[in-house]
């Protein structure tokens, strides 16, 4: 075995390991240009948040792997966290699910802190947009499936 290879090899990874930032200093990613049929349908769906109390979104990660480190949750709902200066991000994923095409909007919190006092530190938030066929000149939303504590509530487009 050749361990000078195996040195070198431990030792690069050990130098790329990123870092964890103050959440109000993640750079987030520039929305790239819709280059498919599947990211031109997500953009178009994607939906809007209104923050009527509590932390804002925040990104997660920066472009050099960086990760935000978060808030304690404490003091008000939206103590520190009202919004980041450099914009928000929203991360998405989609794919076919039981013959439905799903895309799942994901928002990050630095702080979950609904009662002062009580809380945590990070928090993920979902949408998840059910649409008929994103290959078809004017996909149909099916359903609309949001995130919670609890777990997720479905509501039909009927």
């Amino acid at each position: 075995m050749n361990f000078f290879a195996l040195f070198v090899v431990a030792a690069s990874l050990a130098s790329i390991q990123a870092d964890v930032i103050s959440h109000d200093q993640v750079i987030p990613f520039a929305q790239s240009a819709a280059t498919s049929i599947t990211n031109t349908v997500a953009l178009k769906f994607k939906p809007q948040i209104f923050i009527n109390n509590g932390c804002h979104p925040y990104p997660a990660v920066n472009g050099n792997g960086d990760t935000s480190g978060g808030l304690k949750p404490s003091g008000s709902e939206s103590a520190g966290c009202k919004g980041s200066g450099y914009g928000s991000q929203v991360y998405g994923r989609s794919t076919w699910y039981n013959n439905v095409w799903a895309i799942m909007y994901s928002w990050y919190f630095p702080k979950d802190n609904p009662v002062t006092g009580m809380g945590h530190r990070h928090d993920w938030e979902h949408v998840v947009v059910w649409i008929d066929n994103p290959a078809m000149e004017n996909p149909t939303i099916l359903a609309v499936t949001p995130s919670a504590h609890s777990g997720y509530s479905t509501v039909l487009n009927e």
